[in-house]
């Protein structure tokens, strides 16, 4: 069978105005679930990953976008409060049109790394951690996602100071699960994944790298890894006035 994803870090919701500076921060602002859902019901995905949703005692936006595109399952995890809009939590979501089972999430490690910007203010790293559940499409697939630290961004070498962050995310994300798709922003970049998180791979674990930028200000960010699932393509798309593009791909099960 065709199985249809989309990976995608939607910022909260939050969209560009099509004439603004796509590589700053301060462009997205204007609340764009409507918009999210109409790029995603373009793509009639099977199961949809997502980062950086927002989740309130009113609204849920990963229940929103299920309940819009029509797809019957979703689970959502917030575990911090939101950077991007105050009064909202910080999550990360998985929407599937096949039933739902085994739900369970982790923190990662937090060093708390801290920021001191130029305004005076301080940035400490938001709490990570992974999304996990059974999809079934017949055939039970292990689905996980995920958002790492921002490494890049509070000045971190992954590969000497953050190894400690790394091998604790290779452990909570291993799985011996005949069939795994895990999708995720992984802020790392230009590299692939294995030179990030090599045990992880020891377990016969692919990832599905292009080297395709997923973020308007270059980065390849929004990663794919797979077992027991045949990949036929992969696409970013690149059009949309998010901080990080939808990437779409195509599996046989």
């Amino acid at each position: 069978m065709l199985l249809k994803t989309v990976q995608w870090n939607i910022g909260g919701g939050k969209i560009r105005e099509e004439a603004s500076d796509a590589t700053s921060d301060e462009s997205y602002k204007r609340d764009g679930i409507e918009y999210i859902i109409d790029t995603l019901k373009t793509l009639s995905p099977n199961i949809i990953t997502l980062q950086e949703t927002h989740a309130s005692e009113n609204e849920v936006q990963a229940q929103i976008i299920a309940e819009a595109l029509g797809l019957p399952f979703y689970i959502n995890d917030d575990y911090d409060d939101s950077h991007v809009e105050k009064g909202q939590r910080l999550g990360q979501a998985i929407i599937s049109s096949f039933p739902i089972s085994k739900h369970s999430f982790e923190l990662f490690l937090n060093p708390k790394y801290r920021l001191e910007r130029p305004d005076g203010s301080v940035w400490i790293s938001h709490d990570k951690g992974v999304s996990r559940c059974v999809v079934d499409v017949g055939v039970p697939i292990t689905v996980e996602t995920l958002h790492m630290i921002p490494f890049r961004r509070f000045g971190v070498d992954v590969h000497t100071t953050g190894t400690d962050v790394l091998k604790d995310v290779a452990t909570k994300l291993l799985t011996d699960a005949p069939h795994v798709l895990i999708q995720g922003d992984f802020n790392t970049h230009g590299e692939p994944l294995s030179n990030f998180l090599p045990s992880l791979f020891q377990n016969n674990l692919e990832e599905i790298y292009t080297g395709a930028i997923t973020t308007p200000k270059g980065r390849d960010y929004d990663r794919i890894i797979v077992r027991g699932l045949k990949h036929i393509s992969t696409r970013v798309i690149d059009s949309v006035l998010t901080d990080h593009y939808p990437v779409y791909s195509e599996f046989e099960i």
